[in-house]
């Protein structure tokens, strides 16, 4: 949901009084232009998103159709400010107030981007919006005084109140959404750059909170254009940067893709077929197996390798592999690669002359993609840095 929603909803649901003055004149006359440069930009990306949709492995429909909305809700405001109205009434209430459907459209959108996306999406979360979307259209097709009098009604000020709160209940839903997405990734991947939808998680907590010191402003600061124009400006701001991500995300369930998924037909019982799958001794062997495989087969070095490409290794199925880490070392996949990379990294830093190689050099070596990703991976393991291990090292 874009941080300037709540203004919209409002400033067009009351009558927004205007001010006179050369100066205020020039205020309004700027807060159009930004708002029209909103709307240009809104849908220029929106349209963007969905044309690359699908191409690369992106899923960026439903993320192009939430810029496109956001977008065109701008449409009243720009004709607010202008005194459109005056000399157009009929225009009056154009049924672009999307406040019930621009956060289900990016639940949706981030449920097709998750891990998760092999799930049935939860379409019906749009259903409210499009029902709310017809009523306007319904207000908007009626006399213009007809019109004045439903927006001072009790029914429509709760009919905007209700989709403001759905909005965030959905938003909060998502957030949830993207902390379970995080926390299977991480059993997943040994690469999570690009995969734990950070980006979006920022994004619905500036959202979130955004709308809400909005509203705080609107009623603690009423008709302040330069607030106005201060959301205006961080929105433009907001859209660059989601569209951006949006762009570079790539569905996160394809890029297992090169490794395919495989059913119960690969799954194979440890040694001891006698034992239950999830006994602890059958864990406990399996954990040896896993241990075996990655010391024998420095797997772990391959920079992104994922759990399905040691279950394919081992011809186990992936979610018995995760399982067995997790219950068995207390780590997700992820940590449980990067102690054989730090361990292994420590070796080469024992011997850095020798091979001649950087600290940068030897974490991708042994399967690091970046030197901060290295860097933080082995501070959480050692407690220390490269560096300052190396140092360490070379006094004994």
């Amino acid at each position: 949901m874009n941080i300037h929603l709540p203004f919209w909803f409002f400033k067009s649901t009351l009558r927004w009084k205007r001010h006179t003055g050369s100066s205020m004149d020039l205020n309004y006359n700027l807060y159009a232009f930004l708002d029209t440069v909103g709307l240009i930009q809104g849908l220029t990306l929106g349209i963007l998103l969905i044309i690359i949709n699908k191409k690369k492995h992106k899923s960026t429909f439903f993320l192009g159709l939430f810029l496109l909305l956001y977008a065109v809700e701008r449409i009243n405001p720009i004709l607010e400010s202008l005194d459109i109205y005056k000399f157009y009434p009929e225009l009056y209430r154009l049924p672009f107030n999307f406040f019930w459907l621009l956060y289900p459209l990016f639940y949706v959108y981030t449920q097709q981007v998750c891990i998760f996306a092999d799930k049935k999406i939860q379409y019906w979360v749009l259903y409210p919006g499009i029902l709310a979307f017809f009523v306007q259209v319904v207000i908007f097709f009626l006399p213009y005084e007809e019109k004045l009098i439903i927006v001072d009604t009790l029914w429509f000020k709760a009919f905007i109140i209700c989709g403001f709160i759905y909005g965030i209940i959905i938003g909060i839903w998502n957030l949830k959404l993207i902390s379970n997405h995080k926390s299977e990734v991480k059993n997943v991947f040994s690469l999570l750059e690009s995969k734990e939808l950070q980006w979006a998680k920022v994004f619905l907590l500036f959202a979130i909170s955004g709308s809400i010191l909005y509203i705080i402003q609107y009623y603690a600061l009423p008709n302040n254009v330069y607030s106005n124009i201060f959301f205006v400006l961080f929105d433009l701001i907001v859209i660059y940067w989601v569209s951006y991500h949006g762009v570079e995300q790539r569905n996160v369930l394809s890029l297992l893709s090169k490794s395919e998924m495989f059913g119960n037909k690969g799954d194979k019982i440890p040694s001891q077929p006698n034992l239950p799958v999830n006994s602890y001794e059958g864990m406990k062997e399996l954990m040896v197996e896993i241990d075996d495989y990655m010391k024998q087969s420095e797997s772990f070095m391959q920079t992104e390798l994922t759990i399905v490409d040691v279950a394919k290794g081992l011809n186990i199925h992936p979610k018995r592999i995760s399982t067995t880490i997790n219950t068995m070392c207390h780590v997700n996949f992820n940590t449980y690669v990067n102690q054989f990379r730090i361990r292994k990294a420590e070796k080469l830093l024992d011997n850095q002359e020798d091979l001649n190689l950087s600290i940068e050099g030897i974490g991708n070596e042994v399967g690091f993609h970046s030197k901060s990703a290295f860097y933080a991976a082995f501070k959480k393991i050692t407690g220390t840095t490269p560096t300052k291990y190396k140092q360490g090292r070379a006094k004994l």
